[in-house]
């Protein structure tokens, strides 16, 4: 399960980059409905932000634990940053930040996958 928890947190970094892709896209050409309503809303950023810190506190501690780098754990702590940064700027800006973010998240899920592969292979 240890190499598995970064997977998850790659995957809902994954997931927050496409929501944040999609949803202009789909007001561009003007689809809605309920559900998309609910997914432009305040409490979807917030909840989703949560999540993303819940897996980091759950994946990168545990990581340092086994191979001491604390690479991963900087880039989560940047993802996080830009992620709550996000939140502050205007709107036309959080596409930026969010990219940024996600993809702070994923490279830095990645080296700890990396990192802890290699221990358990020494």
């Amino acid at each position: 399960m240890k190499n598995k928890k970064d997977l998850l947190g790659i995957a809902c970094s994954g997931l927050c980059m496409v929501h944040c892709l999609a949803l202009p896209v789909f007001a561009a050409v003007g689809i809605s409905s309920t559900g998309l309503i609910y997914l432009f809303s305040e409490s979807t950023h917030f909840w989703l932000n949560i999540l993303m810190i819940s897996i980091a506190v759950w994946v990168f501690p545990s990581g340092w634990r086994v191979h001491k780098s604390v690479i991963p754990s900087l880039l989560a702590l940047a993802g996080v940053g830009l992620m709550i940064m996000a939140t502050k700027v205007p709107e036309n800006d959080e596409f930026y930040w969010v990219m940024t973010s996600g993809v702070s998240f994923i490279i830095g899920h990645l080296i700890n996958r990396h990192l802890l592969l290699i221990k358990n292979i020494s």
